[in-house]
């Protein structure tokens, strides 16, 4: 399956490029991408070949944080008739929540979710965090293109909330210690590196802030747009599913019947809409699974045991059987060979 993503999301490679000084559009043709489009508000290109050409231009020309250097190219705008919507709302907290569910106007592959700040089992009722992520069809690095996107979810989220923004810390799947300084100025807070996903901890007062003159008639007939262009996508049993494995993954039991019931429907009926889309649970699953397992091997360095754990692996030893099935490989050599591996 092909992933669109606006084409807006191409703003700030070339100013970077220029900053470096190599030629942005040189590369961009060997991934079949014009730039000029990054002008043009309803155009779309493939979110693979995005994230292949920013990973390839990260190692070339050792620019590991790219992704953040285009951030600030972004503004609200990118997101087309989602942000006429959400910087048209009442409170932060409402905005967050309709670009959670309606991110899919920028790509259907960018997830949002917000979730308790939990310390020693204990719910934290001062904040709560916001994760942002990438689901690809195939297991590719895409540690840029997941920084464009969370360094945007915090600069967009400090424009709506303006002095109520209050950012505590922020977590991130890579191991970029090398270039911590980097992170911390741009988000100005505590970053931690090799977590299980990318995300901010923030204060619930930032949800709590009111919009600057929201016009709320304007936002209902965008949403209105919205809902009638984009249904198609948003009733994707698979992207569904999807996104409820990610949830749950190696923090409960992740089976056809526990997802089933977490998206309000008998394991038939959702056996039988997969069907329907040419895939099933297990061929879901395996993807994911893939696709964090890679991640993490070469994209950190993350204990394997600790890493079985958070794949929902009950031992290390079904790590590597795992990896051995489906990449030809131990967890080990596919750390070692990172750099080798075609992504």
């Amino acid at each position: 399956m092909k992933h669109l993503l606006r084409s807006t999301a191409l703003l700030g490679f070339r100013e970077v490029a220029s900053h470096a000084g190599f030629d942005a559009d040189q590369i961009a043709d060997k991934f079949n991408l014009n730039l000029d489009l990054a002008e043009r508000d309803n155009q779309f290109v493939l979110m693979e070949d995005f994230v292949k050409m920013l990973e390839y231009a990260a190692r070339l020309k050792n620019i590991p944080d790219l992704g953040l250097q285009m951030s600030p190219y972004h503004d609200l705008s990118i997101l087309g008739p989602l942000s006429l919507v959400i910087s048209n709302l009442p409170t932060v907290g409402q905005a967050v929540v309709y670009a959670a569910e309606h991110i899919d106007v920028m790509s259907p592959t960018i997830l949002i979710e917000t979730y308790p700040d939990k310390t020693e089992n204990t719910v934290s009722k001062s904040h709560t965090w916001i994760s942002i992520s990438i689901d690809l069809a195939k297991p590719v690095s895409h540690t840029q293109a997941l920084d464009v996107c969370l360094g945007n979810l915090h600069r967009f989220l400090k424009i709506l909330a303006g002095n109520h923004y209050q950012l505590a810390k922020v977590m991130v799947p890579h191991g970029s210690r090398s270039i911590a300084p980097v992170y911390e100025q741009f988000f100005e807070a505590p970053v931690f590196f090799e977590q299980d996903r990318a995300a901010l901890l923030l204060s619930n007062s930032t949800f709590e802030g009111r919009l600057d003159k929201p016009n709320t008639e304007l936002s209902q007939i965008v949403d209105l747009h919205i809902q009638t262009h984009f249904r198609n996508i948003r009733g994707s049993f698979t992207a569904r599913t999807a996104q409820v494995i990610r949830k749950v993954l190696g923090r409960a039991i992740c089976n056809k019947s526990e997802v089933a019931k977490l998206l309000a429907i008998h394991p038939r009926t959702l056996q039988r809409h997969l069907l329907d889309e040419n895939t099933n649970f297990d061929e879901i699953k395996t993807r994911i699974l893939r696709q964090e397992a890679l991640r993490y091997l070469t994209q950190s360095q993350i204990p394997m045991a600790q890493l079985a754990s958070i794949l929902g692996f009950s031992e290390q030893a079904t790590l590597v059987r795992f990896c051995k099935r489906n990449f030809g490989k131990s967890p080990t050599e596919i750390r070692k060979n990172a750099e080798s591996l075609d992504l």
